[in-house]
């Protein structure tokens, strides 16, 4: 069975490989990943159906492979490897042990416990979020809610001293919260995402435009 991977798939892909740099592929149509901290995991419904299950050790270097191609298709044919294939070149790419990929493997669904803190977050301030921590050097990022307002704070943690950035949020909230998420955690694919985050110490990210949800563990209180 052949395979043509779409834009928007090789889009995730290259995302997961920031996450892990590692993969295995389930037979179907669900693509799963995890960070090698389990502090990151990602679930894509993609529109390609995989025939079967294989492992990917170097998620890069396989998707760098695929780009030297034009409109390459992916060739199941045999258990060990997959041919890839278009415009009369090929290259047969060998499968990992499974064994060795496993821990990038998640099986199961996360429970999301409930939001106590919910609001949409588009493309624009998301990576306005991501700047502002870079040119301000801010590591970390607060969910607070207080009197059913919500904002999202920059800041670093720790040093008290240090600036912080500050963007007004619209959503909705069950009481006052102060809830932080490491920066460097935030590995989304571009795009709006509607965000909720849990008192239990978990967050929830829903792509708005494909089925792609990002769970990303908050820090200690």
């Amino acid at each position: 069975m052949t395979v043509t991977l779409s834009r928007t798939t090789l889009d995730v892909l290259k995302n997961y490989a920031t996450i892990n740099s590692s993969i295995v592929f389930r037979k179907g149509s669900t693509l799963r990943t995890i960070s090698n901290a389990e502090n990151i995991l990602s679930q894509f419904t993609s529109e390609e159906v995989f025939p079967v299950d294989f492992a990917i050790y170097d998620l890069s270097q396989f998707l760098s492979g695929i780009s030297l191609f034009d409109n390459p298709k992916l060739d199941f044919a045999s258990d060990d490897f997959v041919r890839i294939a278009g415009s009369g070149r090929s290259v047969k790419y060998y499968f990992s042990d499974p064994e060795i990929t496993l821990k990038s493997a998640p099986e199961k669904n996360v429970k999301f416990p409930g939001a106590d803190i919910q609001f949409n977050l588009t493309a624009e301030d998301l990576i306005s979020l991501q700047k502002a921590s870079a040119v301000y050097d801010l590591p970390d990022m607060s969910f607070q809610s207080r009197d059913g307002k919500i904002r999202l704070v920059l800041k670093d943690k720790e040093n008290d001293t240090s600036n912080t950035y500050k963007q007004d949020i619209v959503g909705e909230c069950t009481g006052d919260y102060s809830l932080d998420v490491k920066i460097e955690n935030i590995r989304l694919l571009p795009g709006d995402y509607n965000v909720k985050v849990s008192k239990g110490l978990i967050s929830e990210w829903n792509n708005t435009t494909l089925d792609l949800t990002y769970y990303i563990a908050l820090e200690p209180v």
